[in-house]
This record gives structure tokens, sequence and C-alpha cells, in this order.
């Protein structure tokens, strides 16, 4: 019989208390590779009921759970961290089946919850003040940090630190750009194949020159989106951001592109330039050198280009098409042809 991934001795476990009493399931959200929960603790010794978001996970989901406990456990605690807090966590195989729990605060308790694509221009100047903070802690730092991350996945945004991972990461793309080519060969157009085609011709290359000597290069979240990871209070325009399993080295204007290919505008290029800008603005603010606006413009449309691998592997022609508009409308693919502009 398959454990219960909430069960009394789970959360136990966890919390590091014999007094839990009685753990009770509120809500459950969708995820990919874990059960993720609304938990309501009990406790036998007088103290307040707890409330909890719980992620367990088994199988092919304990990689990228062990990656998010790595994160909490390392790498939070080294800046002012937008992650919710760590509670507990248990890692531990039983009759060669390893489960994972983690239980982190409840955001929606302390007010904060999701809004999409309905962002207001506030909450975005609030997103980029919280990725500074990240990227401008860890900046030309990966190697120092990298032992604390277990290998990273080849996911959402491409691994910068150790190098060879690149290649991993652009075969993968290539094969996700067969299938995705073959799967939809009535519905792509001419230009749709020859960005494709482009893209799985030129990007690994531009990446490795990128990355050379590992020259601006930090620490990004990987999946920065509004559309679940990033949390919002009335009183508080900065965010509050989970899901950090796919932390990894990488050009920090991905996470500014990723979170923006899910939020309207009527002139994409004029507004997200402008947050771009403010992004590179206050990274010089909190002391960041010699990283050029040219280089910082170069990262973005590469970035903005490998964000059409994550459409890619989730075969999504709809997020397909509107990162390549996006692509068109910022000039993205003059980032597979001119060399990146690194002093």
């Amino acid at each position: 019989m398959p454990h219960e991934p909430f069960s009394i001795e789970v959360v136990a476990r966890a919390l590091g208390s014999s007094a839990v009493s009685a753990v009770t399931v509120v809500e459950t959200f969708a995820a990919s590779d874990a059960q993720v929960a609304r938990l309501q603790i009990t406790f036998s010794d007088g103290r307040a009921p707890l409330r909890a978001i719980g992620k367990a996970a088994t199988g092919t989901g304990v990689a990228a759970a062990r990656r998010e406990l790595r994160f909490f456990q390392h790498t939070a605690p080294l800046w002012d961290s937008r992650a919710p807090q760590l509670l507990g966590a248990w890692d531990e195989g039983l009759d060669g089946d390893t489960r994972v729990l983690l239980l982190t605060e409840d955001l929606g308790a302390a007010g904060y919850a999701v809004v999409g694509g309905d962002v207001s221009d506030d909450q975005l100047g609030g997103a980029i003040d919280a990725l500074v903070a990240l990227h401008a802690r860890f900046w030309e730092a990966c190697p120092a940090v990298h032992a604390a991350i277990p290998a990273p996945s080849v996911t959402r945004a491409a691994q910068a630190w150790p190098p060879d991972v690149i290649a991993v990461h652009a075969a993968a793309a290539r094969a996700a750009a067969t299938r995705f080519t073959a799967a939809h060969a009535t519905a792509l157009v001419p230009h749709e194949r020859a960005l494709l085609d482009e893209i799985s011709t030129a990007w690994e290359s531009q990446f490795f020159a990128r990355t050379a000597g590992g020259h601006a290069i930090t620490l990004i979240h990987g999946d920065f989106h509004v559309l679940g990871n990033l949390f919002f209070a009335r009183e508080d325009p900065r965010p509050r951001v989970i899901d950090w399993s796919e932390l990894k080295p990488g050009l920090g204007p991905h996470d500014l592109a990723y979170c923006l290919i899910a939020v309207p505008s009527g002139d994409r290029a004029t507004r997200d330039l402008a947050l771009l800008r403010r992004y590179w603005e206050h990274l010089r603010g909190a002391g960041v050198e010699r990283y050029t606006w040219e280089l910082c413009r170069w990262d973005h449309r590469l970035s903005l280009i490998t964000n059409v691998f994550q459409s890619l592997f989730q075969d999504s022609v709809t997020w397909f098409r509107r990162t390549a508009a996006i692509i068109d409308a910022l000039d993205c693919r003059a980032a597979l042809r001119d060399p990146p502009p690194c002093p």
C-alpha cells in the first residue's frame, strides 16, 4: 500500500515534533512532479494549529524537491530572500522508495495571492526589485555556491555553470524542436520553421561564447512567472516567490524576460525595454559593475530565444507563438547573429 503523503507520522518527522496530533488536507493544488496541499496541523501540547503548504515528492519528483530543499538550507539564508519560510522537511528512503516532504509557510494565510497577468505597474517594479536582490547578491559568484546546488534540471533555462551542461541543454532542445516540428507539421508556417531551424543551429555556440570566462553570470530563479509562482499582497508590491527547484546559474535578464511573456501589453517593445532598463539601472545601484547596457540587452534577447525551449518541452503551440511574436517585436534574432558585447 502506498504511503500517505501527508500522514501524521511523516509530518511529525518533518517538523521534528512528536506532538502532531492531526493533519487535515484543506486544499490541493495541481503540480507536475509532486503532491501539493494546504495543510491544517494540530498539536497535543496546547500550541496553536499551524497552516502550512506541503509538497510531497516521490519517484521522478524527488530530484526537484531535493534541489528546493538545498535552496532553503544553503542559499536562502545568504540574502534577504523573498521565498516562504521553510517550516520543516523530511528526506528519507523507506523500503527502497525515497520520499521527500517540504513544509513551507502558507503565503495565502499571510495575505499574499497570485494575481496572474493582471499585475500592476507597481507590482512589476516590485518583481524587478526582488530579482535585483537575488541577482546582485550572487553576481559572478556561481562557482562558489554551485556545490550547494544538486545537478540542475534541463527545463526552463540553460545553465551556465558548469559550462558542459550547455551542450546537454542544447541537445535536449534540438530533440524537442524535432518532435515539435513533426507533431505540428501542418500548423507551423514557414517563418516559424525558419525560427526553429535558426535557433537549433546557432543558439548553442552563441551561449558558449557568451558564458566563456564566467563574466556577468548569476543565480537565476529559472521559473519566475506571475501565473503561479509570484504572490503579491496589497501593502507590498514586492512579491513572495515559490518553487525554487529550478535555481541555477544563468543570465539575469532571463528571469525578467520569462516573467513578462505572460503579462500583456499594448506596446510590448516599449514596455519591456523600459522595465529591462530599470532592472539594469537597479543592478548598478546595487553595486554590479562592468555590466553594460549593451550586454544587458543582448542577454535579454538571447534569454527570450531560450524561452522558446520551454514551449517546445511543453509541446505548446500557443506559448511558442506568443514567445515568437515577442522575439520579432524586440529583434531578438540579432543575438543569434551578433557576438555578445562582453568587455
